[in-house]
């Protein structure tokens, strides 16, 4: 029994070992995919003695971040456990109908099944915050229009587990409410548009399955309407269906990152990004990276610049807005400014927020200091 035990302990360190020696050589064997340097970036091989110091704590993050065979390992365990056992590895994750992967973590959940509605003090601080920014924007002579990306269970809530009962009223219709009454059609509700077209659109998702973020085609419908509602009217979107490039952010977290991309509506590419340095820029709207600063277009488009500040929700906006108008400037921040808009030349500007973001008590957040 104790050569046994001794026996298994020296397999268990040579397993290790050797993964971790493949972990340092792959400190300097270049760079990995971009999401795997975002994780944890390869570092530079050293040439002084300076970059030795740094060298030792770059390749301990490394290793630690991205140990060999890291990938596989969660990719076996998610396949395990959701595959055969049928549940997430994750709490943040609920397994819903047809396939649908829906967050639960960041108040999703309280916030379909109506609660935690807006006290008094909030109705006041909320309105207050849309006033303010109907003033800021008005101050500068720029149109501005507020949209609230819906979370993916507003739109697919009949694919939600059987245990969630969606509310007719929740705070989102509270919020968007106190909203309307401020900026009028400049704050659309998204959410009874994109659930019609669901049945315009049945053979497309307007939401990724695997993925919180809408897809280029819901994306292209609801900055549509909002530029309706500034008196802009481009033609509808087109998409075709093709193989995406990431499985999504849903399926990351349950450690499914590695299987092959779904399929998913793909709009035609008629305009291109760049970063602040003048590099261009892949746009994937599944899982989305992006600089936190980027500008995009095509030389034929609508000569209006568009300013817009976002989270990730306003990636999928790109291949829309790229198409139709020569300059689009994208901001990656929750706060609205004025006042930049206006130094990059704004004539219509897009704030795109995330529906869960509205479980916050601070709405002030959303607008820049000095607007206020």
């Amino acid at each position: 029994m104790r050569r046994l035990s001794f026996l298994s302990a020296v397999l268990a360190l040579l397993t290790l070992g050797g993964l971790g020696v493949i972990s340092l050589v792959d400190t300097i064997d270049g760079p990995g995919t971009r999401r795997q340097e975002r994780e944890a970036r390869t570092p530079d091989v050293p040439k002084t003695l300076e970059d030795l110091r740094k060298f030792a704590g770059q390749a301990k993050h490394h290793v630690v971040a991205r140990y060999a065979f890291k990938d596989l390992f969660l990719r076996l365990n998610g396949e395990w456990k959701f595959g055969l056992l049928g549940h997430p590895d994750t709490p943040s994750v609920i397994r819903g109908q047809d396939g649908f992967l829906f967050l639960a973590s960041q108040g999703t959940i309280p916030l379909v099944q109506g609660q935690n509605l807006l006290s008094v003090e909030a109705q006041a601080r909320w309105k207050t915050h849309f006033a303010a920014l109907k003033e800021a924007f008005a101050d500068e002579s720029i149109p501005y229009a507020l949209l609230i990306g819906p979370n993916k269970h507003s739109i697919y809530p009949d694919l939600l587990p059987s245990w969630i009962t969606p509310a007719k009223q929740n705070r989102t219709s509270e919020v968007l409410a106190l909203a309307t009454a401020e900026l009028g059609i400049s704050a659309p509700d998204l959410r009874p548009v994109l659930v019609g077209a669901r049945d315009t659109f049945d053979d497309a998702d307007l939401y990724h399955p695997t993925d919180t973020h809408w897809t280029e085609l819901g994306a292209a419908l609801s900055i549509q309407l909002a530029l309706k509602g500034l008196g802009v009217d481009l033609p509808a979107p087109t998409a075709e269906q093709a193989r995406l490039p990431r499985s999504g952010d849903l399926s990351r977290m349950i450690g499914l990152q590695t299987v092959p991309g779904p399929f998913g509506p793909f709009l035609p590419r008629k305009g291109s990004c760049r970063d602040e340095t003048g590099n261009n820029l892949d746009v994937s709207t599944i899982d989305p990276l992006m600089p936190r600063r980027f500008t995009c277009g095509t030389p034929a488009g609508r000569p209006e610049v568009v300013v817009v500040f976002t989270d990730s929700f306003g990636v999928g906006t790109i291949p829309y807005l790229a198409a139709h108008f020569a300059r689009v400037e994208y901001i990656w921040t929750d706060e609205a400014n004025p006042r930049q808009a206006q130094d990059l030349g704004a004539d219509i500007v897009l704030q795109v927020l995330v529906e869960r973001k509205l479980n916050t008590e601070e709405p002030e957040r959303f607008l820049a200091r000095a607007a206020r």
